[in-house]
């Protein structure tokens, strides 16, 4: 990133530090002399008094601090010299000499410094406070460095603040690393505060996979409730463009609209032989009439479904947007009822991807009536769905009429050491597609009991909650094979109390099980010592199909628990297990480790297992019932005082191939931060399967893999408090692959 929003942000700290420690205040008339120490003070002809060793001088609103001072209270003229300083609160500045007239509260002082703790060291030659409120800095400089022998600094020859207007004017200003100017700026406009103004804001300068990425945006400021921002980019591998976004708030209006065009990608139709524009269009708009009217817009729409991979930004190598959405709702809502009316469909991005059916205008009602322990809910919910033939996945068109609707009565006691609960509802579902119609309708009970056993004395905290469940659904009366928006839900500790394991409105499975679980917690109050332990399974009274493998009746879930352990504040540990009982075998599991002392010296470990995935139906790849077996190794580790090593490391056991190899060195002191970085990695290549099949589906059920293996090296520099060019090391080790 360049470095002129950073000057701005910089320089108007300053002038708002300076005129706030100097105070212009429009509420205060004058400084108020609160009290006067001194080792020696004595009067001189004029009036004067004379306050020599160890002078403290404190008022209303600020405390002067000084070997010698020339005090008139009369005329409230102030004379500091020898070790001065000025301190506002937690702000301090030192100066050789300062003038000052408290009842105007005009000040001039010489040769100041100021230095905030791990932050920028500010000087000047001058800084002048004027009765109108205007601030003016002669020469002023700054750094992050050791004012001695800085690495970098910027110089001005004069800021001047006007007060009235809010703005400054910046004359002379200078970017330099050691004594080379790598940015010169002969007079600079800028706002301080909130206030805005046209003009332009920092240039963008990104690495990216397609080389140097540039952009050179321009502020429109059209009135207080809207704005424009427009900019100009250029791409070395692709070409030319233009980003543009307008902001808008009113009264009960807020939104955005964006707009990304690319007038022709060089490198898209080497790979395509297509040279049409590239386009990215959104448009998000939240409106409230009142407190009970509100509705949403989330519009979306892109030229082509490699667009985000190519044109957005893409550090790392890792995109993965696979869906737009397009999205409208109506929400009327009181205190016990809501009722929204939406409609949705989705762009698909990835040709690997299942379609998703598109949502007609749809119709949900929620109401919540309660009375002491008594309360009764209603959920109701009437769809249309429509999928297109065109989809990869779906032989032809089909349009779905779903209804469903579901009421709930629940009565539940909390007592000082117990909670008890029971439930009794009804759920009915219909799908119409054409002349088909499938009913399911079936009555269900649910009645849960918790047992509270604390303990709690000054060393520690400890608690043990027994769970027990019993939950009942009644047979489905037809089976409905169109899952529109429903999948199965991993076990885990939560899920496994659930009623039923689909998550969804099309269907429901059958239950009549108990659960019983246990938690426990303990903690040490005098650190941050704590564990959790849970363990829960399901005993099905009567045997039931597997969600997955309807032709497998087990009689018990699997086995599952779950460990979280904080060893102080820098070690914690959190782990999950499935367990099967009839496999005699581990299902899924999960660990992970985290060691962390500061933000540059940490070490993680993450591992993940599944014997098979869940919802395989929505996923014909060839390798869909194989496991998933995947670790991960992070860690950032000082080597010098200066010199640091990062490194991330994923791995697939299954395959014995490493997915993602990431290291390098980094070098950072107190102003600037540099380094190396080396990548190797795997990435989805979207275009590979059309060279050898005429389609996706004919492509993934064949068992093509559309990875493509990437290598590169990274450099990267930073300038501390101003800006970087490359990597940011925290970003590059993080990674969302396997949470």
């Amino acid at each position: 990133m360049f470095f002129i929003r950073k000057f701005i942000l910089i320089l108007g700290f300053i002038i708002l530090m300076f005129s706030s420690i100097l105070l212009y205040s429009e509420n205060v008339e004058e400084i108020e002399i609160k009290s006067v120490t001194a080792e020696n003070i004595s009067n001189n002809k004029a009036g004067d008094i004379i306050l020599e060793g160890n002078v403290v001088i404190r008022s209303n609103l600020l405390a002067f601090f000084a070997d010698k001072a020339i005090f008139n209270e009369s005329k409230g003229l102030i004379e500091l010299s020898q070790n001065i300083y000025v301190e506002k609160g937690d702000l301090r500045f030192n100066s050789s000499e300062l003038q000052g007239e408290l009842k105007t509260k005009t000040f001039l002082s010489k040769n100041i410094e100021m230095q905030q703790r791990d932050s920028l060291a500010v000087s000047a030659n001058e800084l002048i406070v004027k009765t109108s409120g205007n601030v003016e800095l002669i020469n002023s400089f700054i750094t992050s460095c050791s004012q001695e022998d800085p690495t970098w600094a910027i110089s001005t020859k004069k800021i001047t603040y006007l007060n009235n207007e809010n703005t400054a004017i910046i004359k002379g200003i200078k970017l330099k690393i050691k004594n080379i100017t790598v940015l010169s700026l002969p007079h600079l406009q800028t706002v301080v505060g909130d206030k805005k103004i046209s003009g332009f804001l920092s240039p963008g300068l990104n690495q990216t996979n397609d080389g140097i990425d540039v952009s050179i945006p321009y502020y429109f400021y059209l009135a207080p409730n809207y704005d424009l921002e427009v900019a100009p980019r250029y791409m070395t591998s692709r070409g030319q463009g233009l980003f543009s976004k307008f902001r808008y708030v009113n009264k009960n209006t807020s939104g955005e609209i964006f707009f990304t065009a690319l007038e022709r990608d060089k490198k898209y139709e080497e790979q395509t032989n297509k040279n049409n524009s590239r386009w990215n269009f959104t448009w998000k708009n939240n409106l409230a009439i009142g407190s009970k009217f509100f509705s949403s817009i989330n519009f979306n729409s892109v030229s082509d479904e490699y667009f985000f991979r190519d044109i957005k930004e893409n550090k790392f190598g890792q995109t993965k947007t696979n869906y737009l959405p397009k999205k409208i709702s109506l929400i009327w809502k009181t205190p016990t009822t809501q009722i929204e009316l939406d409609a949705s469909s989705f762009e698909i991005l990835n040709p690997f991807s299942p379609e998703e059916y598109e949502k007609k205008p749809s119709l949900t009602i929620q109401t919540l009536l309660s009375k002491e322990d008594l309360s009764f809910s209603l959920y109701a919910n009437k769809s249309e769905f429509e999928i297109d033939a065109s989809s990869i996945f779906n032989q032809q068109a089909k349009t779905i009429r779903r209804e469903y609707f579901s009421p709930e009565l629940k009565f539940k006691k909390i007592l000082p050491s117990s909670y008890f609960s029971i439930s009794m509802g009804h759920t009915s579902i219909e799908h119409k597609n054409g002349s088909s119609v499938l009913k399911n309708s079936t009555p269900w009970t649910e009645m849960e009991y918790k047992l509270f056993l604390d303990k709690i004395n000054e060393s520690s905290s400890k608690s043990l909650m027994p769970i027990i469940k019993y939950a009942y659904t009644k047979e489905n009366s037809e089976l409905i094979n169109d899952l529109i928006d429903s999948r199965i839900l991993s076990f885990d500790y939560l899920t496994i109390f659930k009623r039923d394991r689909l998550a969804g409105l099309d269907s429901f499975q059958k239950s009549n099980k108990i659960i019983l679980g246990i938690e426990h917690f303990s903690k040490r109050n005098s650190s941050n010592h704590f564990t959790s332990f849970s363990l829960g399974q399901a005993f099905y009274l009567k045997d039931e199909n597997d969600q997955n493998k309807f032709e497998v009746t087990k009689n018990k879930s699997p086995l599952v628990t779950e460990i979280k352990n904080q060893m102080g504040s820098k070690l914690w540990s959190k782990a999950s297990l499935e367990w099967d009982y009839d496999l005699n075998k581990i299902t899924s599991s999960s660990i992970g480790l985290a060691y962390q002392e500061r933000k540059d010296k940490r070490i993680e470990i993450k591992s993940i297992y599944r014997r098979e995935g869940l919802n395989t139906t929505y996923l014909p790849w060839k390798d869909n019932n194989e496991p998933i077996n995947q670790i991960e190794l992070l860690m950032h580790w000082p080597l010098l005082k200066s010199f640091s090593f990062f490194s991330r490391l994923q791995k697939d056991l299954e395959r014995k191939e490493s997915t993602d190899i990431l290291f390098g060195f980094e070098y950072s002191n107190c102003c600037l931060k540099w380094g190396l970085m080396h990548r190797k990695w795997i990435e989805e290549n979207y275009f590979s399967w059309e060279e050898n099949y005429l389609s996706p589906i004919e492509a993934i059920s064949s068992g093509f893999n559309p990875s493509t293996k990437r290598n590169k090296t990274y450099v990267f520099f930073e300038l501390k408090s101003i800006g970087r060019l490359g990597k940011e090391i925290s970003k590059a080790l993080s990674s969302s692959r396997l949470e």
